[in-house]
């Protein structure tokens, strides 16, 4: 079990009750013994999202992951096992038992990650103490110039890098080899000199969800020929496609008051202005394109999101890829229009709180916002110009399932335009609509993947593993499996029900492993509000047959094989006559 013992890992699992843990990212409600919910790790319209309370683990219908408590906090914090479990005992308020691991590559790498976040955490406390020193007046002179108070520069951990040596002596004096230096990202080496990474700039952590330093941010003082920020390299404890910047005070935020909306910037400096000024629901995506990962990090958090980017015409279009990744994850998303050439750092120096709060209020949905896009990309006093941005925008407005937003936003394309209402709806129809996308259903457990033996089989172990009073009258020893995976959950049901211990099937994600995941899931389907309008009973006694069916069957091709292959008659004689007996069984069967 991951080199945690047995015992703690159900105690551990008891004061998680998994329905209070999921509560906390997805919005929940009870139908019948289950809670229901929409899945965070798929865009879903309808809940197909289930949280099992008395058996302790989650089933989603619609991507099929399942699994316990410990599995949830996995999947929904991108965690390992290890610190999965720490962030349930921190939450459970229990200590943490000595970790005994089995895999000495295992133990090695969460020694060298550990060793890699000291490293890291380290690299903070100096930067930050160097504002204190002699050497650090232009970098205080900067903080003084963009009017970041003393407090936000406390919060946001902001420090000073004084020169390229001073951090590797620093390093070097607390233990840390050259290796690790270059390892954590803070380091670089060049001719076989080692330096600091971003070195002579203000330097702003990294900082992620759990208060952990896994990277740094530079900005240039002065004008120079190289990139005015600098990230350290990505390592194995940062990827920048997986982090926002001040996600760790976002979580903060909505554990205390709740977060109604999140406003996603692109850079620290417009994070740090905008908090100062009382806006505290903010992350940057750090200059880069928002990506998949993001977008599901924010759903973890919100559904509403405002893209808040800076004034500049290029780069809004150019952002327009990143908004849809946003929409396509679920996320509600509005674009706030910033003023020409300004970025929101100069809107909150220039209007304040309120003057920022207004562009809030004005924000315009994605469909608008690409309409307008569209009319500053082509000259609408040309013919061609306006011929183009009807045809584009058309495209646009198709991407609405609202007839009644269909009609609002052809009314912007008349006034844009001058061409009358009725042309553009004939232009909007004439191309077959996009159908509406198909109401999810929760499917029944019978699409499960696999022939009728492994369907059989999976309701069969269901039967016992969720102790099903009829599953009872048949002895689990007395049924032979097909798969090693069926054969394992057999053995766990048998040892338990031997033992006169309770059997549970959330026990089964530790005891079994990532590669059983897929089939427990399936197993997982099949014990749901939704599946129980049948006789379960006589359901239960078929796929007892149909497994011992197949079971014969498969006994009596292997003896025919035999027979065939049998040179001695006295062995083939004996051979059909076992045949004999296995068909006299299976005909009673059948």
């Amino acid at each position: 079990m991951k080199g945690f013992d047995a015992k703690f890992l159900d105690e551990l699992k008891r004061k998680n009750d998994i329905v209070d843990v999921i509560g906390k990212y997805v919005r929940l409600e009870q139908r019948g013994s289950n809670f229901w919910g929409k899945c965070p790790f798929h865009h879903e319209k309808t809940a197909s999202f289930s949280v099992n309370s008395g058996d302790q683990f989650f089933y989603c219908f619609g991507c099929h992951k399942s699994g316990d408590v410990i599995t949830f906090v996995k999947e929904i914090e991108s965690l390992d096992f290890g610190d999965a479990v720490k962030l349930l005992a921190e939450r459970a308020k229990m200590p943490l038992p000595e970790v005994h691991y089995d895999d000495e590559k295992i133990k090695e790498q969460k020694k060298q990650k550990e060793r890699i976040l000291d490293l890291l955490t380290d690299t903070a406390r100096f930067y930050a103490m160097n504002l204190r020193k002699e050497g650090a007046e232009k970098h205080v002179e900067y903080i003084l110039k963009r009017k970041i108070p003393n407090e936000c520069v406390t919060k946001f951990g902001i420090g000073a890098s004084l020169d390229f040596n001073g951090l590797v002596k620093h390093l070097k004096e607390k233990g840390y080899s050259y290796e690790e230096m270059t390892t954590s990202g803070v380091v670089d080496v060049k001719d076989g000199r080692y330096y600091d990474a971003l070195g002579g700039r203000l330097i702003i952590p990294i900082i992620n969800q759990f208060n952990q330093v896994v990277a740094f941010g530079g900005r240039l003082l002065e004008k120079a020929d190289f990139a005015k920020y600098k990230n350290t390299r990505e390592t194995i404890v940062f990827s920048k496609s997986n982090n926002l910047y001040n996600l760790n005070n976002l979580k903060k935020l909505k554990n205390e008051k709740g977060l109604s909306s999140v406003i996603i910037v692109e850079g620290y400096m417009d994070t740090i202005s905008l908090v100062s000024a009382g806006f505290h629901n903010v992350v940057a995506s750090m200059g880069t394109s928002l990506t998949k990962d993001q977008a599901r990090i924010i759903k973890r958090y919100t559904d509403k999101v405002f893209i808040s980017y800076d004034g500049d015409f290029a780069g809004q279009k150019a952002s327009i890829r990143g908004l849809e990744i946003l929409s396509e994850e679920g996320l509600e998303v509005k674009v706030v229009s910033l003023p020409d050439g300004l970025d929101p750092d100069d809107v909150i120096k220039q209007r304040g709180f309120s003057g920022y709060q207004d562009l809030l209020t004005d924000a315009k949905p994605l469909i608008d916002f690409k309409l307008d896009i569209l009319k500053r990309t082509y000259d609408l006093k040309t013919v061609d110009g306006k011929r183009k941005f009807v045809t584009n925008a058309i495209r646009v407005i198709r991407e609405s399932n609202s007839p009644a937003e269909q009609e609002d936003l052809l009314k912007t394309v008349r006034d844009a335009t001058g061409i009358t209402f009725e042309a553009l709806k004939r232009e909007l129809y004439s191309i077959p609509q996009k159908t509406e996308e198909r109401r999810e259903a929760v499917p029944q457990f019978n699409d499960n993947a696999g022939d009728k033996t492994a369907l059989a089989s999976r309701f069969i172990l269901m039967s016992y593993l969720f102790n099903k009073n009829f599953a009872n009258e048949t002895d689990i020893n007395s049924l032979e499996f097909v798969s090693d995976v069926h054969k394992e959950i057999q053995r766990y049901v048998a040892q338990k029900k031997g033992d006169g211990q309770t059997v549970r099937f959330s026990d089964l994600y530790e005891i079994m492993g990532e590669d059983a995941s897929e089939e427990l899931s399936r197993i997982a389907g099949m014990e749901s509000e939704e599946n129980k309008d049948f006789d379960q009973t006589a359901y239960f006694f078929d796929c007892v047959k149909t497994l011992k069916i197949h079971i014969i069957s498969n006994k009596i091709n292997k003896l025919a094989n035999m027979s065939k292959d049998e040179t001695d008659i006295e062995k083939r004689n004996w051979l059909r006559s076992e045949m004999i007996k296995l068909l006299d069984e299976k005909k009673k069967l059948i």
